[in-house]
This record gives C-alpha cells, sequence and structure tokens, in this order.
C-alpha cells in the first residue's frame, strides 16, 4: 500500500464534518472531500459534500444514490476532485472496521473516520484497501 499525498483539511470544513456527525446520530454519516492535488504529494481540500447515509444506520452506511450523483456533478462543473470520504463510528473507535474495509471501494483516497465515542469527538484518516489499512498524513489548516 502506498501513501499518495499529504491531506490538507481546511479547519472550517473539519468542524462541519464534526457537526454532521453529531447532528445524524445515532447513525453514521458520510460525505465526500473534493479539491485538487497542489504539488507532489500535497492535496487540499476546497468543498465538503454531505450525503445522505440510506442505510440510516448506527454501525453502517451506504450513501444515497442522489446525493451521490450531485457532488459528483458539481465537482466535475466545478474541476475538482475527490481526495477523501468520511463516515464516522457512533460508538466505537476511529479506526476501521472489519465491514469498512469490505466495503472499501476506493483505494485512492483518503478515508476519515470521525469516532463520537468520546467527548470531544476523535478523527483519523486512513488509506484502505479490502484487506488493511495504513494512516494517512493530513493536517488541520487555516480555512
Amino acid at each position: 500500500m502506498s501513501m499518495s499525498f499529504r491531506l490538507l483539511l481546511p479547519q472550517q470544513i473539519y468542524e462541519e464534518m464534526m457537526d454532521q456527525a453529531v447532528a445524524e446520530l445515532p447513525n453514521e454519516c458520510c460525505g465526500l472531500l473534493a479539491g485538487h492535488v497542489e504539488e507532489q504529494r500535497v492535496a487540499r481540500v476546497q468543498r465538503r459534500y454531505a450525503l445522505v447515509n440510506a442505510m440510516a444506520s448506527p454501525t453502517r452506511y451506504l450513501s444515497e444514490d442522489r446525493s451521490l450523483l450531485n457532488a459528483f456533478r458539481d465537482a466535475r462543473a466545478s474541476g475538482l476532485e475527490f481526495l477523501a470520504v468520511y463516515h464516522s463510528h457512533p460508538c466505537s473507535a476511529a479506526i476501521p472496521s472489519r465491514t469498512d474495509l469490505a466495503s472499501n471501494y476506493w483505494d485512492e483516497v483518503v478515508h476519515f473516520i470521525i469516532s463520537l465515542a468520546k467527548d470531544p469527538p476523535e478523527v483519523q484518516g486512513w488509506w484502505l484497501t479490502s484487506r488493511d489499512y495504513e494512516p494517512a498524513e493530513w493536517d488541520i489548516v487555516p480555512g
């Protein structure tokens, strides 16, 4: 497994992710982060797409088709590429579960997991495959 880039996540978008995770309790939330790779191995998030969890489950998520299609259309029209996906774990750690690994379909993006098991929430970024994971490099930046 190789890490493609270090992700720069603006503070405001980070806070919006946290707010969405709390607002959707007791269910998992999900969403996409888009932006640009700015230079070799550094990418900056510019837009967040909050998606609807069609499963409405505290242990699983599935992005609802319409919200996903709208995100893809907007990103394409804006010239953005998807850099990360995120979802929450309402009651467990910010570590990929077996379900997360088995349902991974996107190895080329960072996978953020927001754990709401403790206060304050914990966020970890990962590179996933269907069988393994390793930490992603990321930083919160002003903005």
